[in-house]
Parts: C-alpha cells; sequence; structure tokens
C-alpha cells in the first residue's frame, strides 16, 4: 500500500465558522483492483483517538493497519478527525455542539466524493463517478455516523461500531463500578458544554482498561495507548487525539442519538466485540426502525478498542464482506 494522500478539507460554509478543517488520510488501492461498482469506505475514531487509529503501527508488531486491510481488498478507504479532533480545527471547541460537528464531516465527505467524481482527488487516480459509500465509525465516530446520516444523509449504508442506538455503557468489571458509570451520565444533548466537564467522565469510569482492552492484548501497545491518561491525554501516541469538545462527553446517556437513529434508512451494520458499550446486543437493531436492512456482529474476545484486538480482522472481513454484499444488491436492484 502506498502511503497515505493526508488533506484538508475546508468546511468552513458549511458550519458557518471560519478557517474550519477536517483532516482527512486518503488510502487508495491499485485502480486494477476496483470492483464494477467501487466501495468508498469512510472512518472516523472514538473519542480521545484520532485518524491514526485505523492505520496503527507499533514496533515489533504486524498487522494492525485496517487501512492496509480494507485497501489490499480494492477499497477506497478515507479516515478523518472529527472537527474539534486530532488535526482539525480545534478552536471552536468549546462552544461546538454534536450537530456542528456531524455537519462539518458531512461537508468534507461531499468534498472528496466530488473530487473522486472529478478525477482531481490523485495524480493518475481515475475518476470514480458512482461508488458505494459506506460510513464507518468507531465509538465516538459511530455517533456522529449516525447523526450524520439521520440529518444530512450521507452515505449508502452504515456500520457504527461499539456504540449503541439507545445507551451506549462502557462495561466495568463489577456492579459498583457499573452502577457509578450509568448514573453519571444522565446528560441530554441540550445540556450545555459546561457542564459537560472531561473530568466528570474520568471520575465516572474508575477503570479504563477493563472496557477498552481484552487481556491478550500485548503489553507495549496497552501502555502505549493508556500511560499517558484517558480521556485527558498528557500526550498522545500517534493514533491518538489530546482535543475533545466536552459536547461529546454527554454521549455515553440514555437514548443521546434516538432523534437521528429513528431517520435512519440505508443498510446498517451494528458490531462490536464481547464486551463492549452494548449491555444487550441483541436488542439493538430494534431501535434502527426506518431501516430495511439490518445486520448485527459480535467479535469474540474483543473489548471497546477493536483494533487493538488480538480478533480484529475477524471485524474487518465482517465489515469488508458485508460493504460488498451491500453494494452488490444495490447495483442490482
Amino acid at each position: 500500500m502506498t502511503a497515505p494522500l493526508d488533506m484538508r478539507i475546508d468546511v468552513s460554509d458549511a458550519i458557518g465558522l471560519a478557517d474550519a478543517q477536517i483532516a482527512m488520510s486518503v488510502f487508495l488501492p491499485d485502480p486494477q483492483r476496483l470492483p464494477d461498482t467501487p466501495i468508498v469506505l469512510f472512518a472516523s475514531p472514538g473519542g480521545g483517538y484520532a485518524r491514526g487509529y485505523f492505520d496503527i503501527h507499533v514496533e515489533g508488531h504486524v498487522g494492525y493497519s485496517e487501512a492496509e486491510y480494507h485497501v489490499a481488498r480494492g477499497f477506497i478507504y478515507i479516515a478523518y478527525d472529527h472537527l474539534g479532533v486530532g488535526d482539525s480545527t480545534t478552536r471552536y471547541n468549546a462552544d461546538i455542539r454534536m450537530e456542528t460537528i456531524a455537519a462539518a464531516n458531512d461537508a468534507a465527505v461531499r468534498q472528496i466524493l466530488a473530487q473522486l467524481a472529478e478525477g482531481t482527488l490523485a495524480p493518475g487516480f481515475p475518476p470514480v463517478e458512482k461508488p458505494f459509500v459506506v460510513g464507518s465509525g468507531q465509538s465516538l465516530g459511530g455517533g456522529l455516523t449516525m447523526i450524520m446520516q439521520g440529518r444530512h444523509h450521507t452515505f449508502d449504508a452504515i456500520a457504527p461500531l461499539g456504540v449503541s442506538g439507545t445507551h451506549t455503557v462502557l462495561p466495568q468489571p463489577n456492579a459498583e463500578l457499573a452502577r457509578l458509570t450509568r448514573s453519571t451520565y444522565v446528560f441530554t444533548r441540550g445540556t450545555p458544554n459546561a457542564e459537560l466537564v472531561q473530568q466528570r467522565g474520568q471520575k465516572a469510569n474508575p477503570d479504563w482498561v477493563y472496557p477498552f482492552h481484552w487481556e491478550d492484548v500485548p503489553a507495549d501497545i496497552l501502555k502505549a495507548d493508556m500511560e499517558a491518561g484517558y480521556p485527558a491525554r498528557k500526550t498522545a501516541p500517534a493514533w491518538g487525539s489530546l482535543t475533545l469538545p466536552p459536547c461529546v462527553i454527554g454521549s455515553n446517556s440514555p437514548h443521546f442519538f434516538a432523534a437521528e437513529v429513528s431517520q435512519i434508512d440505508v443498510p446498517v451494520l451494528l458490531a462490536m466485540g464481547e464486551r463492549d458499550v452494548c449491555p444487550e446486543p441483541h436488542r439493538e437493531p430494534a431501535a434502527f426502525t426506518a431501516s430495511p436492512d439490518i445486520s448485527l456482529f459480535i467479535a469474540p474476545t474483543m473489548a471497546h478498542m477493536h483494533n487493538f484486538a488480538s480478533s480484529r480482522a475477524k471485524l474487518w472481513a465482517r465489515l469488508n464482506s458485508w460493504a460488498q454484499m451491500i453494494a452488490g444488491a444495490a447495483r442490482d436492484a
């Protein structure tokens, strides 16, 4: 796989804020590997993480790049940082809302697709005028993908990964910590940002390792991810973000994404780890009342941060094969 094309997409007009940019990394396959219906897979990260989460490289370890996996199978893969995260514009973090972030993300996606259709995305890469476009996102990224789809109809299909359409609940190793976590997240989308402080979220989850990482995650990778603190990182690994807009802190509250989830009318893949944020995963499809096609996948020996799990390739394979199936069905309809 060639090096990704790193881009900054101006979304100022879409959200009414000056000099607002979304950082994106574009991973392109050999054009000869593009299928009859090319698939563009967008990926967005969870809170405290950045787009590097989808292209992880750690000395002494191989096979941690989800981007490499999909590009090797002919996908156009585009990872991006949300507004307020990673290399995207952060100057407005104190004031922006979830709806603002979703609108910015949507605008960036549409600009990239326009460049792809025009053949101006990358030198030598042919125009791709009518791809099948899938939006995936892990944790917070999945939640924002649902908001994008419900409000803006950004994608042809979506794959929210490790997020609940009804109530996202980080698992804890005992009942007392689980009770504390649930009782703290009682916000709504209208809660003022001043109340949504990271310290409150940090106190609500004394144990971040248990919900995030299965016990077989290599010690050096676990250390690299968690040693500088979470969710308020003091330093960030290549896949992490030092910034997190306050508005996202409430996303573990009940029914936080409900308004948009009920409006999603495209195929949906709901995927999560064996130990993840959906306490009753088999009930999750019921929230997507407008979707005509809902799939559920639970990856074994996987906690919330999927791409560090030993079983990560099983999740990638399901996402890849599902996208191909849905794209094929759309083509043949």
